[in-house]
């Protein structure tokens, strides 16, 4: 898109120094332009051209200084600029340095200059380290391996999926996912020697699938590999033992389809593959010896109340993060459980580590009897607590007190929609009061079987600070299996049911939070959601904001396939070939849908937007102005689909604050 053609209107966001600060506001001429130049015709709804296709892709950016476990000891990240710097230390929690530190370069890789770090493994057990590369302006990928203390890389490889891990097998390779070369819109698991100096031909691939659904994760234990393949709904994961003569997958339990719900470890001379299984409110680890790649003498590790959310092998014993919700409260518990022997019946207790309003997310440790675990614990409004255990599940800093009161309150609410499916409404705010009553914010998603982690959210702070509850549904179509079936493909309408009964739910006083005015916020698939809501007009909503929203399926699907069309036609359904899927997508369109003005609602696109064709936010802005809507565009011409990182400040926030200080509160039924 040409960068020509923006022409700011108004108030811009003037701080250049904010990743915000890239949005300028278009005017209905610009905005006429950029329909045309994204081939839409002005006066339908519809597409006359292809748009270009992107990749269901994410980019994980690096958060800075770090402490990594390794099997000699820890390794503290830090650096600025290009290189990455690493110090080994003996004790974490003083930090005082061993020895000179390890510089890491980014050095130029030919035809990889200007591309940025995101992600990085390291095993100095193995030798070897890697680093994850993005191109900042697109979403394409690559990775460089380097042999330990040697800054250029031994080998590069460029066009994957932002998916990789070292691992060993005869000697280390590295496991990663890349475009099908001659299956398209598929992907392929496969695994390359460090010391690679062309790719294997034929190459030795573990899985293959749709593209967006092959999915690499190491296992504790690096000679092991979890591979996964199909789309959300059906994905099915399996373990690799890559030592073995013949690369046979090791068979996960099919009720087992989330890679942190199992592990491999270490026990005795062997190992064992450890799962959760999560019933209603109770928990359960069951483990199996691994012989010749199979499983076998299964038994139960532990158990107890809540739901099993992470486990992490480690030697002889499983590292487990719970949740559990008693009422309207909240808590996580760090549990420590030795792996039983066969010969035991009965479940070992486990042991309690740590307990959290918040969450906590763990670092996988490698396994060995040295090697640690770092934890860090997350409570909205404070500042991340960082906990490191040894190798024992013993914690190195007892000294660190846990978060005392924030000033934050956390509830969980059952509600009921009106055809009687009870789901969960997750509020967060700050005061003294066990009570709220004021503008609540809806965060909003609900598909891909994704949930809304409100603890984890780094932004949630801005709108705690500024006075704001902040409240999400876990409605049909996120969530666990059974609950993201329930909302998918021709059941989308029931996430519309719960998140509307949700909102009327904050409106009525009926819970904890009694909202005054509502704004209702959703990214990418959230963005359909939330222009459901405003074209459906039943949840009174003051004001409303997309960010990079897929909010029209059916125009996607039928005119703009991508690489990742298999995996969103599961997720939305078939519009091309299935008659009841493309009624279904017709009948719930937002587009076809709004008639009437709605609320207040900032649009964010961003040109780059590889997953996300710009078009979609362009025409639900040129529909709502066209019906007389206060519709304000933000446009970012060189911005991604994941395109903003967190802040001091958030523009957003305070467009909101603005909105709905003009906002006389809506009316609904409550």
């Amino acid at each position: 898109m040409k960068d020509m053609m923006i022409t700011p209107v108004g108030p811009a966001v003037s701080d250049s120094s904010l990743p915000w600060g890239r949005w300028l506001e278009v005017d209905d001429a610009t905005l006429m332009q950029l329909l045309i130049e994204h081939g839409q015709d002005i006066n339908t709804l519809e597409s006359n051209q292809n748009g270009d296709g992107g990749r269901d892709l994410g980019e994980q950016r690096d958060a800075g200084g770090e402490v990594v476990p390794l099997a000699g000891g820890w390794l503290r990240l830090g650096g600025d600029g290009g290189d990455l710097v690493g110090q080994f230390v003996s004790d974490p929690v003083e930090q005082y340095p061993v020895g000179a530190p390890v510089v890491f370069g980014e050095t130029e890789i030919e035809g990889l200059r200007g591309w940025v770090t995101g992600r990085r493994d390291l095993s100095v057990g193995l030798g070897w380290w890697c680093r994850l590369l993005g191109d900042p302006e697109r979403e394409r990928y690559a990775v460089a391996v380097h042999r330990w203390g040697d800054p250029e890389p031994g080998l590069v490889l460029v066009g994957l999926y932002p998916d990789v891990a070292l691992c060993q097998a005869e000697s280390p390779v590295v496991v990663f996912v890349e475009p099908h070369p001659n299956k398209p819109g598929r992907a392929r698991a496969r695994l390359l020697p460090v010391t690679a100096t062309c790719l294997d031909d034929p190459p030795r691939v573990l899985a293959e699938g749709p593209a967006a659904g092959v999915k690499v994760e190491a296992c504790s234990i690096r000679r092991f590999v979890k591979v996964g393949h199909g789309v959300r709904s059906n994905r099915i994961w399996q373990v690799f033992d890559l030592t073995a003569p013949q690369l046979q997958p090791i068979a996960v339990p099919e009720s087992v389809c989330d890679p942190d719900l199992f592990d491999v470890a270490p026990l005795g001379d062997g190992c064992v593959l450890i799962h959760a299984v999560n019933d209603a409110q109770q928990w359960r680890i069951e483990a199996s010896h691994i012989s010749d790649g199979h499983t076998v003498k299964q038994w139960r590790v532990a158990a107890g109340q809540g739901k099993l959310r992470h486990l992490v092998g480690a030697r002889e014993a499983v590292l487990a993060r719970i949740s559990q919700t008693q009422g309207t409260c909240h808590t996580e518990d760090l549990l420590w459980t030795p792996l039983t022997p066969t010969t035991t019946t009965t479940a070992v207790e486990p042991r309690r580590l740590l307990t959290t309003p918040g969450m906590f997310h763990l670092t996988p440790s490698p396994g060995a009897t040295s090697t640690g675990f770092v934890i860090a614990e997350m409570i909205v409004g404070t500042p991340p607590t960082t906990w490191y255990l040894d190798g024992t599940g013993q914690i190195l800093n007892p000294t660190t007190t846990q978060h005392p009161g924030t000033g934050i309150h956390a509830t969980r609410e059952r509600i009921t929609s009106p055809d009687g499916y009870q789901f969960d409404l997750d509020i967060r705010w700050r005061g003294d009061s066990a009570t709220f009553h004021g503008p609540v914010i809806v965060m909003v998603y609900g598909a891909y079987g994704i949930d809304i982690d409100l603890d984890a959210d780094p932004e949630l702070s801005h709108w705690l600070d500024r006075g704001y509850a902040v409240a999400t549904p876990h409605v049909r179509g996120g969530g666990d299996p059974q609950r993201h079936h329930a909302g998918s493909q021709n059941r989308r309408d029931r996430s519309l049911l719960d998140t509307t009964t949700a909102i009327q739910w904050l409106r009525s006083g009926r819970g904890a939070a009694t909202a005054t005015k509502t704004c209702v916020i959703g990214a990418s698939a959230g963005g359909f959601l939330t222009a459901s809501l405003l074209a459906d007009h039943t949840a009174p909503i003051d004001a409303a904001v997309i960010v990079n929203g897929y909010i029209d399926p059916l125009e996607s699907l039928l005119h703009h396939p991508s690489l990742t069309e298999q995996a969103d036609r599961d997720e939305w359904g078939d519009p091309q070939h299935n008659p009841h899927h493309r009624h279904t997508l017709e009948k719930l369109s937002p587009l076809r849908k709004l008639t009437t003005t709605p609320p207040p609602t900032l649009i964010v696109i961003s040109a780059k937007d590889a997953r996300v064709n710009p078009r979609q936010g362009l025409t639900w802005t040129l529909h709502t102005r066209t019906l007389g809507g206060n519709t304000t565009l933000w446009y970012d011409p060189n911005g991604t689909h994941d395109t903003g990182t967190p802040t001091e400040t958030n523009p957003i926030t305070t467009w909101v604050t603005n909105t709905l200080e003009q906002q006389e509160p809506s009316t609904g039924s409550p």
